[in-house]
């Protein structure tokens, strides 16, 4: 059974996927409480003590859900809690964080974008440009790998988020309100989840992925439905 550390573990992805990592993991999954990333020691001695077989980081300092973080600090505290588990790398067999789509640059449209783009266009938002930098890191590291997530939906998921937008509207019988419609290939957490837990343990060839389904709708397309 493998060992497995999973950071971000009271997230909406993380809360998601513990279940599924449990089933077949020996899971790790400490409170800020538990183990401060922040903390450079503290982060070397938690890996030293565990050795663990993978590490998924999917921690993000995010203000809008969680009052511990501040808008004005969040690139430096997501450059800093990665560079806290990358410059440990050589204590675990392998890490894998979860990227963003803001690395290619929200202000021009993302349309079927390959790996090969990021880079094309340096993301002028704070949360885009240290996504990037992780994964130029990652790109020349031997063991840390980005999967690059678009849109992901599921239980527990912000109320700000869409698709959990459009079921409350619904349950209370209200027009669902679109800001602007546009496409988006969605990935259920459970998905992602079981993603992970394959490639735990497999060989893979490159050091950065974009997870999606490969099936694109409008946001109006999901409100009809």
């Amino acid at each position: 059974m493998k060992k497995v550390l999973l950071t971000g573990g009271s997230g909406f992805i993380g809360r998601n996927i513990i279940p599924i990592l449990k089933e077949e993991c020996e899971l790790y999954a400490p409170t800020r409480n538990e183990l401060n990333l922040k903390d450079q020691m503290e982060v070397k001695e938690y890996l030293t003590k565990h050795q663990f077989d993978c590490v998924i980081h999917s921690a993000n300092p995010n203000p809008a859900k969680n009052v511990l973080d501040q808008a004005d600090t969040m690139f430096e505290d997501s450059l800093k809690v990665f560079m806290n588990l990358f410059n440990c790398r050589e204590l675990y067999r392998k890490m894998i964080f979860l990227g963003s789509g803001a690395e290619y640059d929200k202000r021009f449209d993302i349309v079927l974008a390959e790996e090969t783009r990021v880079g094309n266009n340096i993301p002028e938002d704070s949360y885009g440009l240290a996504k990037m930098i992780m994964n130029d890191l990652a790109k020349g590291s031997s063991n840390v790998y980005n999967f690059r997530i678009f849109a992901c939906f599921g239980p527990t998921d912000h109320e700000s988020k869409f698709i959990t937008h459009a079921i409350r509207c619904c349950m209370k019988n209200e027009d669902i309100t679109i800001r602007q419609n546009c496409y988006f290939d969605y990935m259920h957490v459970t998905d992602l989840g079981k993603i992970l837990l394959k490639c735990i343990d497999r060989d893979l060839k490159y050091h950065d992925y974009n997870v999606c389904t490969s099936k694109r709708y409008t946001l109006l397309e999901i409100a009809e439905m």
